[in-house]
């Protein structure tokens, strides 16, 4: 069975950004130090091809549940929680 992958953008004081993805069920794994907002989603663009041809499907997280999109509104963990790995 496919695991559900969920990522998040987060801006930082510096003006960086960082993308933070979970595998369920517990595998968190952090990408740290975009220089802009363009280059974190061209990354999260990769990461979506790699994970659909794995037959998993990418979804953004959201921190409140009230902004999920419907097809994660089905999901019992919108962001659920795990272990961080820091990607290289």
């Amino acid at each position: 069975m496919a695991r559900r992958v969920y990522y998040r953008i987060s801006d930082r004081p510096d003006g960086c950004f960082d993308a933070i993805v979970t595998v369920e069920p517990d595998t968190v794994v952090r990408r740290e130090g975009f220089a802009s907002l363009a280059e974190v989603e061209e990354w999260i663009e990769g990461l979506r091809a790699l994970m659909a041809a794995l037959g998993a499907p990418v979804s953004q997280c959201f921190e409140d549940p009230a902004h999920a999109q419907p097809a994660e509104a089905g999901s019992s963990r919108v962001c659920p929680p795990g272990k961080v790995r820091a990607g290289r």
